[in-house]
């Protein structure tokens, strides 16, 4: 393997870690402590840790009512997340024991890559499913405000990305001597 093989794919993987980490920070600050009801519904993984099922549900001002109703959801399908999240632990650590594994078995790492991505698509859609059930007991006024969370949350990543790049350089400038 090439050094700049390995530079590529370092800074690659490093990217994809940067970038799933700064949408959960920003999604966390947004709801303050304990995810959106302030519950810690499900814990860091799960639908009530960062970024939830509407990121800045806590700054909607939900009804007393809309409160109960979305914890009504949540908890019908408390199951089906702590299934999900035993299913993506085990997917993950068994992709991991495959590109660990003493023996480079490329057919092995492509089937549990696959099958992570399965399990991956699964939540997804089990997320995209709880997201339409709570997004109908909000308001008009609660909706658009909910999408400018959303849009701001989304700048405040870009900018944060670009100010990673800036040092990025900066470093590599640093490096050459420049």
């Amino acid at each position: 393997m090439t050094r700049t093989w390995k530079i590529v794919t370092g800074a690659t993987l490093g990217l994809a870690l940067i970038a799933g980490g700064g949408a959960a920070i920003v999604s966390a600050r947004e709801q303050g402590p304990g995810g959106p009801m302030g519950q810690g519904r499900m814990g860091r993984r799960g639908p009530g840790g960062p970024g939830g099922i509407v990121p800045g549900l806590r700054a909607l001002n939900l009804s007393d009512a809309q409160r109960e109703q979305v914890k009504a959801v949540m908890d019908g399908h408390k199951a089906e997340f702590d299934a999900q999240v035993q299913k993506a632990g085990a997917a993950r650590k068994a992709l991991h024991d495959a590109v660990t594994a003493e023996t480079f078995d490329e057919g092995g790492v492509r089937q549990k890559s696959a099958d992570v991505a399965q399990v991956e698509a699964d939540g997804a859609v089990l997320r995209a499913k709880v997201h339409s059930e709570v997004w109908a007991l909000l308001t008009a006024d609660q909706q658009q405000k909910a999408r400018e969370l959303k849009a701001q949350a989304e700048q405040r990543s870009g900018q944060r990305r670009e100010r990673l790049e800036q040092r990025r350089s900066q470093r590599a400038e640093r490096r050459r001597g420049v």
